[in-house]
């Protein structure tokens, strides 16, 4: 079902932990493949990847944001062990979450226009919608939607480089 969206998108949980993504999502931000599993979270990669923080230019809006959103599913969630390990490491890892953690701005931001740079392309503005997986949950849908047509054609050109870089390591691989 993610290969329909047109748009990266991604399942996370309500700490952020991807758990399925599709291949515009590693067309554009990177293959989430290649990140160890428990890092697999997107505010683990805001706050603690050199390269997915880089990708967005205004950063602390954004991560300041992020982390709003994220204290609202911590206070739903408190004593889930996940979030505690996460925010655990995230303060040995960034210290702008070790100084904004205390911070008791919490929300829950509507729908909004995203810019990111993605290198090779540049500058691609998408509109991330949120939704709950009606059967389960816990589980939320996000989807980065291509606000204007160059966008969409940025991530078209991605995602063919992406399976044509996928393809030839493939074979690569392959021994005759």
């Amino acid at each position: 079902m993610l290969e329909i969206v047109a748009g990266p998108a991604y399942l996370a949980t309500p700490s952020m932990h991807v758990v399925a993504w599709n291949t515009a999502l590693s067309a554009v931000f990177g293959e989430l493949d290649s990140v160890p599993i428990e890092n697999r979270n997107m505010l683990w990669l805001v706050f603690a990847s050199p390269s997915h923080r880089a990708s967005i230019p205004n950063w602390e809006a954004d991560a300041r944001a992020m982390l709003a959103r994220f204290r609202l599913e911590y206070a739903r969630h408190r004593g889930d062990p996940a979030f505690q390990d996460l925010i655990e490491r995230l303060q040995l890892a960034s210290v702008e979450f070790s100084h904004w953690w205390p911070e008791q701005d919490v929300s829950a931001p509507p729908n909004r226009t995203k810019r990111f740079e993605v290198a090779g392309v540049g500058t691609m503005e998408l509109e991330q919608s949120i939704f709950l997986v009606e059967e389960t949950p816990e589980l939320r849908l996000v989807v980065y939607a291509p606000i204007d047509s160059l966008s969409a054609t940025k991530i078209e050109f991605l995602q063919r480089e992406w399976k044509a870089q996928a393809v030839t390591s493939e074979n690569d691989g392959l021994s005759l």
